[in-house]
């Protein structure tokens, strides 16, 4: 194995690799991240009880909770 050193990249630094969009919210009752790069996605969140996900492709919108 080679001593390289892990680095982790900022939302702003993402963007500049890969087009990418990182966003993040956590307010009192949510909190919530999504992921997408080139129009396709991931979305996690969860309130009041809930646990959602969303999947994004330029053609779908595809998302669902379970409480």
């Amino acid at each position: 194995m080679s001593d390289m050193a892990i680095q982790e990249l900022s939302s702003n630094e993402m963007d500049q690799v890969v087009g990418g969009k990182v966003t993040v919210i956590a307010e009192k009752g949510y909190v919530g991240i999504e992921i997408s790069v080139g129009g396709y996605g991931v979305a996690v969140w969860a309130t009041q009880g809930s646990l959602c996900g969303q999947v994004v492709t330029p053609k779908s919108n595809n998302s669902g909770c379970t409480p």
